[in-house]
């Protein structure tokens, strides 16, 4: 393997990691202990650390090093409202060309989530609402828009595991199901408000105050991902790592 593809290896693995909900908010991410834990050096390190700080999953520190980013309550409204922006548009395009199969799948990934929830797989939920999201705004066939919200749902992620709780998915379920209604029956109105609806749900059930993250053990949180394991990552992000 060449150094380009292990240094997209080392960024998948670290990408899974965050967003699998292993290493929370505002963990540290010393560079010495990520080159120790691949058997790499320093150097090989640095250029995934920049890597994920572009994709707004890590952030850089001037003089303290890398952390799993920690959005601050402002962020996170902020990254909502960006997000009923796009969803209504693209939802609402996509009312009006939706076939039975995306509705189909869109009911699934609905499932997935209550399963999860049910099961006390919080980030089991939180990846099939992410995907639910991300089918949809792709079926409306608009790289840019498509583009634009990934970055936000990625954050979305981070946001959920770092002020979520038990009940800040759940609340959206019904919201999820009203909005494939709509999009069956063609209304691009209905569908768009529902979306509206739906990403308030989730916002308003998030406890928007300052935490401090668990402390984690870093290497160990790495160490259970399997190689190649990416729940949650979406496919074109991948192929860009």
């Amino acid at each position: 393997m060449d150094d380009q593809a292990f240094e997209a290896a080392m960024a998948e693995r670290l990408r899974v990691t965050i967003l699998s909900g292993l290493l929370p908010p505002g963990t540290k991410l010393p560079e010495e202990t990520l080159a120790e834990t691949f058997g790499v050096s320093r150097t090989r390190v640095r250029p995934v650390l920049q890597r994920l700080a572009y994709e707004q999953l890590v952030e850089l520190r001037k003089n303290r090093g890398a952390y799993i980013a920690s959005p601050t309550p402002k962020e996170a409204r902020d990254v909502f409202e960006a997000r009923r922006v796009i969803e209504r548009v693209t939802t609402g395009i996509v009312a009006r060309t939706i076939l039975t199969p995306s509705i189909h799948k869109l009911r699934q990934f609905i499932h997935d989530q209550e399963t999860a929830a049910l099961q006390g797989d919080r980030q089991g939920a939180i990846r099939a609402s992410g995907e639910f999201h991300r089918h949809l705004a792709q079926l409306a066939h608009n790289g840019a828009l498509v583009s634009a919200l990934e970055s936000l749902i990625l954050r979305t992620s981070l946001i959920v595991a770092l002020y979520g709780g038990p009940r800040t998915l759940g609340s959206a379920i019904e919201h999820q199901r009203e909005i494939v209604d709509r999009l069956e029956e063609g209304n691009s109105d209905a569908a768009a408000l529902a979306m509206e609806r739906c990403l308030y749900a989730i916002e308003g059930a998030l406890d928007l105050v300052h935490v401090d993250p668990p402390k984690v053990d870093l290497v160990r949180a790495i160490q259970q991902v399997p190689v190649g394991a990416a729940p949650g990552v979406p496919a074109g992000r991948r192929a860009r790592a």
